[in-house]
């Protein structure tokens, strides 16, 4: 048995993960070296790109706003890569929150504006999502990654659908889910010392901070209000995968045969 490690070694992108290797409910495996996930890869050195082209990357599903890459520019991707732009707003929440920390009236930030994200991902990105699946179930397009800024909540709920139609078990898309706040601590920290600077004065910090921390982690409680907006209406994730994503049942064979080994 050869090890493999979940995280890509990268200088400047510490949540380029691999997701093979987790077992699907039938006991095969998901292929490592396939699909990748990760956040942006605009701040990449040329020795990150360079190991992109080592993992033979092929297509980069990039999941940001325009305004998103105006403001951190373009994806730096090895010469045989095909960008494919697929963008989902951040939403007007977010447009309304930056403000409020700016200003730094913390206390206004909603406690559960990740569980309103990942239902609104849920519900209202269907064809981005399914369009995301068709591209991965293309082998012209394999090994494929795909991205947001962060690589947690837009990404995230992607992996979440990969995962799920390859018939992983919740628990361990869960597990996937959660190894952002392991591999972006060092950001977030260094976001969270950047955002105490804007805290008002009259505002306790430990209060503040916890709403700050609530957009920096993520949370289980986050990825199953997804799910519960799914099985809401659609019954269950295979009738989300079939008539909302537009993936039906022979396409599900195919990818797992494709991706499982």
């Amino acid at each position: 048995m050869v090890a493999r490690e979940r995280q890509v070694p990268l200088v400047r992108q510490q949540n380029f993960r691999d997701l093979g290797g987790y077992e699907a409910e039938d006991g095969r495996t998901v292929k490592w070296g396939v699909v990748y996930r990760s956040g942006e890869l605009s701040q990449l050195d040329d020795g990150d790109v360079a190991k992109l082209s080592e993992l033979g990357i092929k297509t980069v599903v990039d999941l940001r706003s325009q305004e998103e890459i105006a403001a951190r520019g373009e994806g730096r991707l090895p010469p045989e890569a095909t960008l494919r732009a697929m963008p989902i707003a951040s939403s007007d929440m977010f447009a309304k929150i930056i403000p409020m920390m700016l200003a730094g009236n913390f206390s206004e930030v909603p406690t559960d504006l990740l569980d309103q994200v990942n239902r609104l991902l849920a519900a209202e990105f269907t064809a981005e999502f399914g369009a995301l699946l068709r591209m991965l179930a293309d082998p012209r397009n394999r090994p494929l990654v795909f991205h947001c800024t962060q690589g947690k909540d837009r990404t995230g709920f992607g992996a979440a659908v990969i995962l799920s139609a390859l018939g992983v078990p919740w628990e361990r898309v869960v597990e996937d889910y959660l190894l952002s706040n392991h591999y972006r601590k060092a950001e977030n920290e260094k976001l969270l010392e950047m955002l105490r600077g804007f805290a008002s004065d009259g505002e306790s910090e430990e209060i503040a901070f916890e709403r700050v921390q609530g957009l920096l982690y993520v949370k289980e409680t986050s990825l199953q209000a997804a799910l519960n907006e799914i099985v809401g209406r659609h019954g269950s994730f295979e009738g989300y995968l079939d008539r909302a994503l537009g993936f039906p049942q022979d396409s599900l064979r195919r990818l797992r045969d494709d991706l499982l080994e």
